[in-house]
């Protein structure tokens, strides 16, 4: 496994120097947990994804690129003295379960006028961790933070999706660049993994008590956004 990211990645990067037009998409991400994933969190999962892709060759409609998806799938906090034995300084403990992806991209996006649909497939991994942090009780300031428990493991995608023209043109160096609507729905197939679900990371006393989770982590994503060519 270790070896063909590692493959993939340098052919990715030999083939930036000669690929254009450049695309970066940013979108707000729905995860709906698909199987055993779904029935241990019971909810869905929020965040943010954005990509980096190129088209290789002016013929072609192949884009090759690398992504970034984060999903919080978990969140709590509690109210506690910031010292023991001084209850005049209150502070909150907030605790959220999260989901990272990096990715490597390969698009199929014929270009329609103003209308792209598109095919996509990914590669990449899974980590998954449970982070706790100290937070100032007015500002929402982070005082210090750690990570509870994490886990990494693979994950493979394929979706599809299109994008919708807003502007395209030229600006005043006579460079090009646009902006399109971005809608994308995907299905990732999760490895298996060991987690914590949200309220799985209890404190009693000085001491945490963990429940652990292990499923696979397989996951349907909705996404809308923006995507700028240059």
């Amino acid at each position: 496994m270790k070896t063909l990211h590692l493959t993939l990645l340098i052919i990715l990067g030999s083939l930036t120097l000669q690929a254009q037009p450049f695309n970066f998409d940013i979108s707000f991400a729905l995860g709906t947990p698909q199987g055993d994933f779904g029935q241990s969190l019971d909810r869905n999962a929020y965040g943010l994804d954005a990509a980096f892709t190129y088209k290789v060759g002016r013929e072609i409609p192949l884009h090759l690129g690398v992504g970034f998806m984060y999903q919080n799938y978990g969140w709590g906090e509690r109210e506690t003295q910031f010292v023991d034995g001084v209850p005049e300084v209150d502070v909150n403990v907030r605790t959220t379960n999260n989901l990272i992806t990096p990715q490597i991209i390969m698009r199929l996006e014929p270009k329609l006028g103003g209308f792209s649909p598109f095919i996509e497939g990914s590669i990449g991994f899974n980590y998954l961790y449970t982070e706790s942090s100290i937070r100032d009780e007015y500002e929402d300031e982070e005082i210090a933070s750690t990570v509870n428990y994490d886990y990494f493991t693979s994950n493979y995608g394929i979706g599809g999706g299109a994008k919708f023209r807003l502007w395209e043109g030229y600006d005043e160096d006579g460079d090009f660049w646009g902006i399109h609507l971005f809608i994308k729905t995907k299905y990732m197939l999760g490895g298996e993994a060991q987690y914590l679900k949200e309220g799985d990371l209890i404190a009693r006393g000085n001491d945490l008590e963990y429940i652990i989770t292990r499923s696979r982590t397989d996951l349907t994503t909705f996404n809308v956004g923006l995507v700028f060519n240059f």
